[in-house]
């Protein structure tokens, strides 16, 4: 999840993940009815971006000759799908990888059973689920990926095609040119596992009982998921996974207060994509006595600092290590950064994402007949400058000791920048012990 200060969510970074498609009714020949629908969509867009979006001049964007020509493909468009494309586009058009199209929820869930992202230059499948087709095939972690469906993955087109197989255009499968640990190429057409759900979802009546107990389990899972992971080493380090800022504050500060009484702390923040404002605040603030300024939030009507109140005589005064990749983005940029920016810590790993914004979700809905089609628009709403007058957005944050995982360590599950960090903190441990310090994310 991207950093926001709303409730919200963001699903283009579910790389390659489970998520809601559209159905096949997304191919199907599209009537008056549904043109007429993406005409209202579109005019929604259109408003939602021109009257929250943080850059009034939308940053030199037309966005009015935009609509005309998403107006235009939508009366050309011959199927559903192909509305639903020029409704994106529309937004792609900004540029901003934090302001695009929601379609709406369809019938079935796609689970591609592999996820990649990005390791220095290089997009490397970076996560295999055990029974998928991908795992039958001989997919494993650390497999360079040339190409899917064609379409070459690198830092600046990642998200891109992660909204485009994800979110916009899921497939029954994938055709992938990979190259092995040990340097073999192969084509692969990996199936993805598909099953049909509720079109609704009732909350009253005969089958409410049943489709609450469904939702509180679905939403008790990706919690589970959510959950720092921890452990101590002696007295001497305290590690902790956090896979999200979008935790209670009391969480975050919690995590501070345990590393109380060790000599170091070494936060993973590898493969968080950020979260809620207060999380970030809380986390920084349990690491420092003082405030601490993280910088300024630029939104469209104003300015405002950015500060984590400090935590005086309970704050955490050891050593901090943090780690980073690539796929760190938003709170979990911010976070690293201020460390640096403060010498307060030491930042190890990949260069980070490069995506630095806050976003807003805004729920959307069109009248079909009697039922409602739900849809909406994620938009960025501000722009953070850090301490030091610099944006991070496009750029990351590079680490003080940069240190990439080999396809080898990948695939053999040996974590060297964690490694690392544990030299640092005075317990060495060889990588592969590194490695299985933590139980691997939950699926």
């Amino acid at each position: 999840m991207r950093w926001m200060n709303a409730v919200g969510f963001i699903v283009v970074t579910c790389v390659l993940g489970t998520m809601s498609v559209p159905s096949r009714a997304a191919a199907a020949e599209v009537r008056d009815s549904d043109r007429a629908h993406a005409y209202t969509m579109l005019r929604d867009l259109q408003r939602e971006v021109g009257e929250s979006y943080f850059d009034p001049a939308l940053k030199g964007v037309d966005l009015a000759a935009n609509a005309e020509v998403a107006k235009q493909r939508i009366a050309n468009a011959t199927s559903i799908g192909e509305t639903f494309s020029a409704l994106a586009q529309f937004l792609l058009e900004l540029d901003d990888s934090h302001t695009f199209f929601v379609p709406p929820r369809q019938t079935t869930i796609v689970d591609y059973g592999w996820r990649m992202g990005m390791v220095g230059d290089n997009c490397v499948v970076v996560r295999v689920r055990k029974g998928s087709d991908a795992e039958r095939q001989g997919v494993a972690a650390g497999d360079l990926v040339r190409s899917v469906n064609g379409l070459k993955p690198t830092r600046e087109t990642l998200w891109r095609l992660d909204y485009l197989f994800g979110v916009l255009r899921q497939q029954p499968g994938l055709h992938v040119e990979l190259v092995s640990a040990k340097g073999a190429a192969r084509e692969l057409d990996l199936a993805a596992d598909v099953r049909q759900v509720k079109k609704v979802v009732a909350l009253t009546g005969a089958d409410a009982g049943y489709d609450i107990a469904r939702l509180y389990d679905e939403q008790a899972k990706a919690s589970r998921g959510h959950q720092p992971v921890s452990a101590e080493l002696g007295k001497q380090v305290f590690v902790v996974r956090l896979p999200t800022f979008t935790l209670d504050e009391d969480v975050m500060r919690d995590l501070a207060h345990r590393a109380l009484g060790h000599e170091s702390l070494v936060l993973d923040l590898r493969g968080n994509h950020g979260g809620a404002q207060e999380g970030l605040q809380a986390l920084l603030g349990g690491i420092y006595a003082a405030d601490a300024t993280i910088g300024t939030l630029r939104e469209r009507a104003q300015s405002t600092p950015l500060v984590a109140k400090g935590s005086g005589k309970e704050a955490f005064g050891g050593r901090v290590f943090v780690l980073v990749d690539a796929q760190s983005a938003s709170a979990s940029e911010l976070f690293a950064r201020v460390v640096q920016l403060t010498e307060r810590g030491t930042v190890i790993g990949d260069r980070t994402s490069g995506a630095v914004m806050t976003a807003r979700y805004h729920p959307l809905a069109v009248s079909h007949g009697e039922n409602v089609i739900a849809y909406g628009a994620m938009v960025t709403v501000a722009d953070v400058t850090m301490a030091d007058g610099k944006r991070l957005e496009k750029r990351g944050v590079t680490p003080d000791f940069v240190v990439l995982p080999t396809q080898d360590d990948m695939a053999s599950r040996r974590d060297p920048a964690l490694a690392q960090a544990l030299k640092f903190a005075g317990h060495p441990l060889d990588p592969t012990s590194a490695g299985a310090l933590l139980p691997p994310p939950v699926e």
